[in-house]
Parts: structure tokens; sequence; C-alpha cells
């Protein structure tokens, strides 16, 4: 049991790997699910008190750990797996099946037209990041030398995110120098990504994010 924690743990600082601006749960994910909560989102999208309150209850990380537990313990991932290639593959497949299932409950809670420009604002505020949800990667013929590449550097942001974790684990990091490295790796990561597409896949992306959302830079509170 503590080898899964730590696991958990671990598996927190790396999913700070794909955070988009903000804080809380959705300081620790990609796409829809790291856009959502953030205020100037919510304006856009011009959310109702009570679709505000049950996308909160929705995304609550306190909430969704134990969903993280059970999700990891089904997977059989333990704490020497988060050491291994195969162990984050798996890490990476439980996620994505938490986030989508998340995503359906939080679509249940917009009209239509809300989820179709939630999706569209996600993208631009995802950056070429976006293609590592793999409906965008679909909707862009992502093709097998590209996802052998993006996998690779995954790893390797993966790996620098693991490190980083122990060492503020190990009061080496504080949180401002982690949160700092944190941004700069994702700098990185974005321009890497950016390097793998055609053009034809950076007009599509361009096309998918729709009409220019003006954010605010620290998300707008909330």
């Amino acid at each position: 049991m503590k080898k899964l924690l730590f696991g958990i743990a671990i598996l927190a600082v790396a999913l700070v790997a794909n955070a988009q601006r903000g804080q809380g749960f959705r300081g620790m994910m990609r796409g829809p699910m790291g856009s959502i909560t953030r205020a100037d989102v919510q304006a856009e999208l011009k959310l109702t008190d009570d679709q505000k309150d049950k996308i909160t209850n929705l995304t609550d990380f306190q909430q969704n750990m134990p969903k993280f537990q059970a999700a990891m313990q089904e997977a059989g991932l333990s704490r020497d797996d988060f050491q291994t290639e195969a162990g984050q593959k798996k890490m990476r497949a439980v996620m994505e099946k938490i986030q989508a299932q998340q995503k359906k409950d939080i679509e249940a809670v917009l009209t239509p037209d809300q989820v179709k420009r939630w999706n569209e604002v996600s993208i631009q505020l995802d950056g070429n990041s976006a293609i590592l949800q793999p409906e965008i990667a679909k909707a862009l013929g992502i093709t097998d030398d590209q996802k052998a590449k993006i996998q690779d550097l995954q790893k390797v942001q993966m790996d620098a995110m693991r490190s980083m974790g122990e060492k503020m684990r190990n009061q080496e990091l504080t949180m401002e120098e982690f949160q700092a490295k944190r941004k700069k790796n994702d700098e990185v990561m974005d321009a890497e990504l950016g390097k793998l597409l055609t053009d034809a896949q950076k007009a599509k992306l361009k096309e998918m994010g729709g009409k220019k959302f003006e954010k605010k830079d620290d998300g707008g509170g909330n």
C-alpha cells in the first residue's frame, strides 16, 4: 500500500507536466479537463451558477483521488512501475480512461454549443500539445511514425518530472522552483511537438480551435 500511495504521489507530480495554467485539479489535466474550471473559460461558455457548481463537484481533486487509487490498483500499478517505460505507458492509459469518463460527465452538464466551444478553447490553450489527446491526434491523421516520436518526447518529459518530483520531496526544490521548471518543460515540449506536425496538420489544428479566445494569464481565478 505504501508503494501504491507513493506511486500516486509521483503520478500527481507527473500529471503536472501536462498542466495548463491554473490551480487545483485543473492544473493536473490537459485538454478540456484542464480548462473547464478556469473563470475566463466559464465566462466564455456563459455557464450558469448551477452548471458551475456541478462542474466544481466533478473536478474536485479530493473527490477524484479515490478514482486514481482504484484505477491504479485495478491496473496492477505499483511504485516500481513508475520507473519503467511500460509502467508509464500503462499509467497514461489509466489517466486517459479516467479523463474520458470525466469529460463525458461534464458534457452532460453543458449544452451542445457549450461543448463545441469548450473543445475549441481547450485546443487554443493547449497549443501543439493538444495532439496528445487521442481524439485530436486522430482528427489530424497523426501517423505511426509521429506517434512513436511523441511517445519518446513524453518519456523524456515524464522522466524529468519524476526527477523534479523526487527533488521536491527531498526539499532540494521549492514549489516555486518546481513550477518554474515545469513551465519551462511545458514550453520545450510544446515546441518539440510542433516540429513533428506537417503544415497541413498545423493548419487543421488552428481551424479546430475556432475563433480566437481572449484568455487571462491566470485563468481568471477560480
